[in-house]
Order: structure tokens, then sequence, then C-alpha cells
């Protein structure tokens, strides 16, 4: 039988550096990756394998942690350790920086754009999370909210898939979501539960769960509750009132030996992927309940024990292709792997 999880080629993305984070464009021809080397790489297909199209350095004097292509797949924003956020365009012969957003006072840990491309959301270690209003004709980018509700450094930022709703992963072991209220932005909701550092989050398709993951070792899928019948509710509604509230409906532990250090959850086939410090990468589906009220289940279908040489990173699901997944790990290499959903599930 066919292993769920097959490798496809290995690249050496970052060579003697660690590389930190993957994102795909939205077409998914492109993959860029960020690392300890300062640059930015972009990797496009070659027959079988892939190749490194461009390689972006000049704009940062510090690692890159993270990268977040914008909507239309024009730009690409890098956040790194020197407090800085910079903004790439694509031109013809290459990427350009159209704007360098300053203002946090630390490392910047993590950048993500809106679905909407009108809004970028950056996090650091200064404890803060920050909102910029994107002018994409002027290409300026306002800060329109600095938001200090985690009491400690602020690790990844993700934006619901389609409402302009944030999320938040901190060292002070909280998720946190966010939605504009009026001319402001606020903290609507904690998610607590993980015993230590959330390193990352990752929305289902729906934007009804999420899925964290934690130096606890253990992932969590939090769900919306369903607003009580003839009570209208929504995220979107500042004002109303009542907020929508979120409750962990699963626990995944056991399964990974070290950290948790990213998540992805596949928009096209609902697999959970997860980058681990034990050097391994895994992939979890949700088992079909029994009956309606029975409990939220997931299972490990696949397991690559030494998937990277060191820790993994990131995982980061193609957004076309089901079953391509891309990690990267602290041996500065990207992997390229197929996974088939195994059958009987």
């Amino acid at each position: 039988m066919p292993e769920a999880l097959s490798l496809l080629c290995r690249v050496s993305a970052h060579p003697e550096s660690r590389c930190w984070a993957l994102a795909w464009s939205p077409s998914g021809a492109l993959l860029a990756s960020c690392g300890g080397d300062r640059t930015v790489r972009i990797w496009g297909r070659d027959g079988s394998g892939w190749l490194c199209r461009a390689v972006l350095g000049d704009a940062h004097q510090r690692t890159v942690r993270r990268v977040s292509w914008s909507p239309c797949g024009l730009y690409l924003a890098s956040a790194s350790f020197d407090g800085t956020t910079c903004v790439w365009k694509r031109q013809e012969d290459g990427f350009q920086v159209v704007a360098t957003l300053e203002g946090h006072e630390n490392e910047v840990k993590s950048v993500a754009w809106a679905p909407s491309g009108t809004l970028l959301a950056t996090c650091s270690r200064d404890k803060s999370v920050w909102v910029w209003e994107v002018d994409d004709e002027e290409e300026e980018f306002e800060c329109v909210s600095v938001l200090s509700a985690h009491s400690q450094d602020v690790k990844h930022v993700v934006w619901h898939p389609s409402l302009q709703l944030l999320a938040s992963a901190s060292y002070d072991d909280t998720v946190r979501l966010y939605r504009e209220d009026e001319d402001d932005w606020l903290c609507c909701a904690t998610l607590e539960g993980h015993t230590s550092t959330v390193w990352g989050v990752a929305w289902e398709r729906s934007g009804h769960r999420l899925v964290s993951c934690s130096d606890d070792r253990t992932l969590r899928v939090w769900q919306r509750s369903e607003p009580p019948q003839g009570h209208v509710m929504s995220p979107m509604s500042p004002g109303s009132g009542s907020e929508p509230s979120w409750q962990c409906v699963c626990t995944l532990s056991g399964y990974h030996g070290r950290s948790i250090y990213d998540v992805a959850w596949c928009h096209l086939t609902g697999a959970v992927a997860t980058a681990c410090g034990d050097d391994a990468v895994r992939v979890f589906e949700e088992v079909s309940p029994a009956s309606p009220v029975s409990p939220v289940t997931f299972g490990l279908v696949a397991h690559v024990p030494r998937a990277h040489a060191q820790d993994v990173n990131g995982v980061a699901w193609h957004p076309r292709e089901p079953g391509l997944l891309a990690t990267c790990g602290d041996d500065g290499d990207i992997a390229f792997w197929r996974y088939q959903r195994p059958d009987g599930l």
C-alpha cells in the first residue's frame, strides 16, 4: 500500500541557514520562502522539480520570519526580526520594495494579508498586533489600530478566510480574535486552554473553526458556537451587544514529541498538517461522526519521522492542487510532498 505522504523532491532553499516559513501565491504558481540569511526566495516549477526564480535580499538586516502574498498576487509582505515589514511588488524583471512598514519596538514575528486585500496585519515581540490599511493605487500603508490584548510576545497572525476577523497566537498561551468596531479594532474573543506558547493558528475553509498548535505538544480545534435560535449575531456586527463564543471541541495530544511550530488546514481536502520540533511532518483527518451528537475527533493518517534533518518550522498546502504540501526546516531545505488520503476514511 502506498505511503499517505510521499516525498516528491527536496531543494536546498537557504543554505547554511534556517528556513522559517513558506507562502504559496494565490494561483499556486510561486512559493515564497524566508530564512535566517535575511532573504526571501521565490520558487517556481521546473519540470518535476522546483527552481529558485528570484532572491529578495538587501531589504532586511536580520532574519525574515514570515511572508504573505496579497490576494491579487501582485504584492508580497515580509516580516523581519529587524523590526520592519517590507512590501515587495512583482515586476516584469523581478521584485521591488514599494513600502517599508516601521513602528514595532522589537522583532516582527508574522505578517498576514486580509482576503479583501485592503488590510494587512503584523505582530511582534513587543506584545502588539498592528492593523494596516492598504491603499493599492498609492501603494501606501497606514496603521489604523495598535492592539495590545496579549501580555507576551505575539508569534502569529492570520485572517479569517472571508471575513475581516483576525486571529493571533502568543507566548502568553492564548489565541485572540479581533474585529472592527466603528473606527477602531477590538479583541472580541480569547481562546484559553493551551498550557504553553501558542506558535500558530489556521482557519478551516468555512471559517467556523480554527486549529492552534503549541509548545505544549497539542493541537486544539476551536469552533464558533451557533447563536440561540431567533437571535441574529455576526462577528462583523459592531455594537450587537453579544459576541460569538468559541469552544475547544477537540484536543489532539500524544502524537508530537516536541513543540508544534506550525499548522496548516487544507481548504481543498480538509486535511491538517503540522510542523514539529521532533523533525517530523504529520497529517490528520477528521473522523466522520457516528451521530450528529458525537464529539469531534481527528485521526493521524500520515507521519514522516525524519521529514527534515532538524526542526520542521513550516507547512503550507498548495491552494489549487489537492494533496501538494510544502515543508521547511532548520536544515534550510524545502521539501515537497504528495498526500493521498488513505482508503477507508
